[in-house]
C-alpha cells in the first residue's frame, strides 16, 4: 500500500501536536507543582477533587458548629459552677442562721448577704454569651429571670437550640434554666422568708429543700459536660478526616516533581527529535512555521 505525502504530513503533525501538549502539560506541573492544572489533565481526577472539595467545606461548616456548641456549653458549665459554690455559701450561712445561739439581729444580717448571693446567682442565671441568653431556653433574646420581692420567675421555655455537628448528629446548646433554677430559688425564698420570720424550726425545714437544688443543678452540669464529651469527640473526628482529606487530595492534585523533571526532559527531548526529523519532510525548519 502506497503512503502518500500528505499521509505523511498528517502523521507528523499528528505526532508533533501529541508530543508537544505531553511537554506542555509537564512544564505545567513542574512550574505549580501540581499535577492537575487544566481539567483535560484529568477529569476522574478532577471529579475527585471537586468532591473533595465538597468533603472540605462539610468539615469547616462542622468544625463551626461544634466550636460555636463548645463555646456556649463551656460558658454555660462555667456559670453552674460558680452557682454552686454560691448555693453552698448560702446554705452555710442558713445553717448559722437556724442556730438558737444566734439573735434576730445576727439573723437580719445573714439574710441580707443571702440576698446579695441570691442576686449573684440571679445574674448568672441571666448570662448572655455572644447576644444569647444562654439559660432562656429557645427564648435567647430576653432575660430569662425576673425577681419580684423575693420571689424569683421563669419567662424562657423548656426548649433548647440545637446545632448540627457532624452528619445525623446534633447538640444542644444548652439546658433550660427552669430546670436547673426554679429550685434553687424557691430554696432560697423558703429560707429568706423563714429568717425573716426568725423561726429556726422553719429555717431547718427550709434548708431541707436545698439538696433538691442541689441535685437538680448537679443533673444540668452533667448534661453539660456530656454534651462538652460528645462535641470533643466529634472535634477528634473531623482532625482525623481533615487529616486524611490533605493526604488523598495531595496523592491526587500534587505532582512528583523529581519524576515530573524527568518526565519533562524526556519529552523535551522526543519534541526536539520530532522537529529535527520533520526537517526531511517538510520544507519549514521552524516550529512555529510548523505549527502555523
Amino acid at each position: 500500500m502506497r503512503i502518500t505525502q500528505s499521509e505523511i504530513y498528517r502523521n507528523f503533525i499528528s505526532n508533533l501536536q501529541t508530543v508537544s501538549e505531553l511537554y506542555s502539560r509537564l512544564s505545567r506541573q513542574v512550574a505549580s507543582g501540581k499535577r492537575l492544572t487544566q481539567l483535560n489533565d484529568s477529569p476522574a481526577g478532577s471529579a475527585e477533587l471537586l468532591s473533595l472539595t465538597d468533603l472540605a467545606s462539610d468539615i469547616d461548616q462542622y468544625r463551626s458548629s461544634s466550636d460555636s456548641v463548645s463555646f456556649y456549653l463551656r460558658v454555660a458549665d462555667s456559670a453552674l459552677n460558680e452557682v454552686n459554690n454560691l448555693i453552698t455559701s448560702i446554705y452555710s450561712k442558713g445553717s448559722q442562721a437556724a442556730s438558737e445561739l444566734v439573735g434576730s439581729d445576727a439573723r437580719s444580717a445573714l439574710a441580707i448577704e443571702i440576698r446579695s448571693l441570691r442576686d449573684q446567682i440571679l445574674s448568672l442565671a441571666n448570662s448572655q454569651a455572644k447576644g444569647r441568653y444562654i439559660f432562656a431556653g429557645s427564648m435567647v433574646t430576653s432575660a430569662p429571670f425576673v425577681i419580684e420581692g423575693d420571689s424569683v420567675h421563669y419567662n424562657g421555655d423548656g426548649n433548647v437550640n440545637t446545632i448540627a455537628v457532624d452528619g445525623g448528629m446534633e447538640v444542644q446548646l444548652g439546658v433550660p434554666g427552669s430546670d436547673t433554677f426554679n429550685s434553687v430559688f424557691s430554696s432560697i425564698e423558703s429560707l429568706l422568708s423563714a429568717i425573716d420570720s426568725n423561726d429556726t424550726a422553719a429555717i431547718g425545714s427550709a434548708l431541707g429543700q436545698f439538696s433538691s437544688a442541689i441535685s437538680q443543678l448537679g443533673q444540668s452540669r452533667g448534661k453539660i459536660g456530656a454534651s462538652l464529651g460528645l462535641v470533643q469527640n466529634v472535634q477528634a473526628r473531623l482532625d482525623v478526616q481533615e487529616t486524611n482529606l490533605k493526604a488523598r487530595r495531595s496523592q491526587v492534585e500534587d505532582t512528583n516533581m523529581a519524576e515530573a523533571i524527568v518526565q519533562m526532559n524526556q519529552a523535551q527531548t522526543a519534541l526536539q527529535t520530532t522537529i529535527s526529523a520533520g526537517g526531511s519532510i517538510l520544507p519549514q525548519r521552524n516550529l512555529f512555521d510548523i505549527l502555523g
